[in-house]
């Protein structure tokens, strides 16, 4: 199939995915989506909308179209180009720009696949460019790798919850005791915070599925969690409010926000363990 790539002018990321494409002797067609090229992007994003990110600053380029294959941003575009399906899960959609590239979890793919992971970081890296990592801390082994090859800038690591949540919010079984190595890691970097999603939990009550919001106390044994893992209780952490339109999980779409006021209560609990605990 030929490779279709839609860039914009000027854009620097566009710039390193046809070097890229250049130096490993692939032929491609390229499309300045917003000049000359506008006609066939107008048409290509009218038959893909569907597949096709548009952020707060609108519909972020490069885009890959390669057959019934679209990758969207300079990560998941070259991740894709280097190693193919194998690393889905590990890039996303990002919101930083410049120098900056995010949208890199670490806990969403294939550890199987970690050495495939590491060489595109490695070559971003070589690009002059500043990574941005996120774990939620699965795949703890591949962090250690990341930071001890100096592929990250910033870490930013989300306690999904108490280790007792773990599983219910992940859908999947978890070592607790990877969630803690993760802890401890990401606290011995230099640019770095913990965050928690103050969001629904679909909790089991014999055999019947009940929603509602982690709680207080909750939060509070999270924050306890980091002071035991990292060792103190002066860690960077952030309390965020839930975005049911954003879910990815559609039984939580139809729950009402809460407010920034009641997020109060949860960082007074959780400052009892984490002084410098605030709502963003």
């Amino acid at each position: 199939m030929p490779i279709t790539i839609y860039s914009a002018k000027g854009c620097l990321r566009c710039k390193i995915i046809k070097q890229f494409l250049n130096d490993s002797g692939r032929t491609y067609q390229d499309f300045d989506a917003l000049g000359e090229g506008r006609n066939a992007f107008r048409t290509f994003y009218q038959n893909h909308r569907e597949k096709i990110h548009r952020g707060r600053d609108g519909v972020e380029f490069p885009i890959f179209s390669e057959g019934e294959t679209i990758r969207q941003g300079l990560p998941m575009v070259l991740a894709h180009l280097m190693a193919g399906p194998v690393l889905n899960g590990f890039f996303k959609h990002g919101l930083l720009h410049g120098q900056w590239v995010d949208g890199i979890h670490i806990s969403g793919g294939d550890p199987a696949h970690s050495e495939e992971f590491l060489n595109v970081l490695l070559y971003l890296k070589q690009q002059r460019l500043k990574l941005q990592i996120e774990t939620n801390g699965v795949n703890a082994p591949l962090l250690e790798q990341v930071l001890e090859r100096g592929l990250a800038e910033r870490v930013i690591m989300e306690v999904k919850g108490p280790l007792e949540l773990y599983d219910s919010l992940l859908q999947s079984p978890v070592d607790p005791e990877e969630i803690k190595r993760s802890i401890a890691r990401v606290s011995q970097c230099g640019d770095y915070y913990f965050y928690t999603t103050i969001a629904p939990i679909i909790r089991q009550h014999d055999d019947l599925e009940q929603g509602s919001y982690i709680t207080p106390p909750e939060i509070a044994a999270a924050a306890h969690l980091i002071n035991m893992a990292a060792g103190d209780n002066q860690q960077p952490y952030r309390l965020k409010a839930f975005d049911p339109r954003a879910s990815e999980d559609p039984r939580l779409r139809d729950y009402k926000a809460l407010a920034k006021n009641d997020l109060f209560k949860y960082r007074t609990m959780a400052r009892k363990h984490q002084f410098k605990t605030e709502v963003i």
